[in-house]
């Protein structure tokens, strides 16, 4: 299956064609920081939307393609006009985490892996004791100062590094409770650089914002150990109060600002969602309910909205190395972006996508495609090969497939003989594996599944963890650059290789953020 090229594809496509010579003059004579878009000059968006796909490396866009549109087809970020290359170290870590990323994404400043929101003279959590450095502001504190509506959502956690990185300062991103406080206007710990606050905080974490004692909306404690319901909280500081799906439907531009929370702890994976009990909106829904939101609000409407969108869950199913549920969560990100593209008049909006680091995760061997991706009749195919075919969906996690010298369809091997999966990872649970004396066959394989489960079908079922060079608890991410996506007003900024900083850079300029000095 192809998908169709969209409308909004055609409209821009003009917008690339810069020949050769001039973007080789540009790049003589410019820094990144200062170059020219060639679609629209900055300082003259109206809203930004930056959707950060946490760990969606380029290997994981390239399977999620393979898997949702086929090798042929195009997702929506493949349709985006402008991309480039970002570097994602850390002012201490050749691989990153997402603390040390989304701050410097949000405020152009490196900083340590672990922190959020500060200068690299801070450590994490201050363990030599020479106290905090200073904190950079983000885009979303200068967009809140200028009188612009913010938004953060976030399939995981809404007090997790990527989302609190964009409202928040603290020295351990494992501060989860403070964090939460820090968004809370009524509380002595809030940051009252967001100004009256934020609209719209929506996403997962319910257990950050009540006290172990108390039992949440779908059952279990909190997290919190000082007594506190800081949902009543919120709502006495005039925040409406949601948590399932019935509650986000009926939001309307009159329940601003918002707390939405929709699970205890991350929401559910794609392939989980409509299992959930009290039920919870897509990323999609979520996408394009804040920018009804944000967009429809009449006070300072007139000034704009920056809003960031994390699929957080893509990084997790990678550090299980459950590449099925990684692979459903892209391709649900990839669907909120192309329906944010569809509601916003781009002309105003810019649209930046990325990723915050990459996972050790890629696609090996030389696989033959599926029968049908074929122009020609191969000279003989094996049962599983046939059965692979028919379902394209399922073809990238099954056994890897490959030509023999006559002509047919036959599995690719290792040195003992033993089929192996196309998607697999350098390091992970997968892993542990290795204590067998040789490799299990992917298809006969009895290792538990994702959270302990039987895996009845092979390498295709869902909860199948793909095998892992190293054994280790948790799945790394790695240290390789990731892509950037653009679309809209100011988007030609990006070509070429850049800092991750550069993305707050180009952020800045095209909402007409003047930049204030760290304190």
């Amino acid at each position: 299956m192809i998908r169709t090229t969209r409308p909004w594809i055609l409209a821009t496509a003009a917008l690339a064609a810069v020949s050769a010579t001039s973007l080789a003059q540009s790049l003589q004579t410019s820094q990144p920081g200062n170059r020219t878009g060639t679609d629209a000059p900055l300082g003259s968006a109206r809203n930004v939307i930056f959707f950060v796909g946490d760990g969606m490396g380029v290997s994981t866009v390239t399977a999620a393609r393979v898997y949702s549109v086929g090798v042929d087809g195009e997702l929506t970020i493949d349709q985006m006009p402008f991309t480039a290359l970002s570097k994602t170290y850390t002012a201490d870590f050749i691989v990153p985490d997402s603390a040390g990323t989304m701050t410097t994404m949000m405020s152009g400043e490196m900083c340590n892996s672990g922190i959020i929101g500060y200068l690299p003279d801070t450590e994490r959590a201050d363990f030599n004791g020479d106290g905090n450095g200073l904190r950079p502001w983000t885009v979303l504190e200068l967009a809140k100062q200028e009188g612009m509506r913010v938004g953060v959502v976030s399939t995981a956690r809404v007090t997790h590094a990527t989302p609190a990185a964009c409202y928040s300062h603290v020295t351990d991103r494992n501060f989860e409770g403070d964090i939460a406080l820090q968004a809370l206007p009524s509380d002595p710990a809030y940051n009252t650089r967001l100004a009256d606050g934020l609209d719209i905080l929506m996403g997962g974490g319910r257990s950050q914002f009540h006290d172990s004692s108390i039992i949440g909306d779908e059952g279990g404690t909190g997290s919190r150990g000082d007594g506190r319901d800081l949902r009543t909280e919120f709502q006495d500081a005039g925040y409406t109060y949601v948590w399932n799906q019935a509650g986000h439907d009926a939001l309307t531009t009159d329940s601003l600002p918002v707390l939405a929370l929709y699970e205890r702890s991350h929401m559910e994976y794609e392939w989980d969602r409509l299992s959930d009990a009290g039920g919870e909106p897509s990323v999609a829904d979520m996408t394009t309910k804040c920018i009804e939101l944000l967009g429809g609000a009449t006070a300072g409407s007139d000034r704009g909205y920056f809003l960031m969108v994390e699929s957080g869950r893509i990084d997790h199913a990678h550090h299980a190395t459950n590449a099925y549920r990684s692979l459903h969560d892209t391709e649900a990100f990839d669907q909120a972006i192309a329906a944010a593209i569809d509601a916003v008049n781009l002309r105003d909006t810019l649209i930046i996508v990325t990723a915050d680091h990459s996972h050790v995760f890629n696609i090996a061997g030389y696989p033959l495609r599926p029968q049908g991706d074929l122009a020609y009749s191969l000279t003989s195919t094996t049962a599983e090969y046939d059965a692979a075919s028919a379902d394209p969906r399922s073809f990238i996690f099954d056994v890897a497939y490959t030509m023999s010298g006559s002509g047919g369809a036959v599995d690719q091997t290792d040195a003992d003989g033993i089929p192996y999966t196309t998607l697999g990872y350098l390091n992970g649970p997968g892993g542990f594996r290795r204590a067998m004396d040789t490799r299990p066959n992917p298809r006969t394989d009895t290792f538990p599944g994702l959270d302990g489960v039987t895996i009845p079908d092979g390498p295709t079922d869902p909860n199948y963890l793909q095998e892992a060079a190293i054994p280790l608890g948790s799945e790394t991410h790695s240290g390789e650059d990731v892509a950037i996506y653009a679309i809209g007003r100011g988007a030609g900024e990006f070509r070429g290789t850049v800092k991750n900083g550069f993305i707050a850079q180009v952020m800045r300029k095209a909402l007409n953020l003047e930049n204030r000095p760290p304190d």
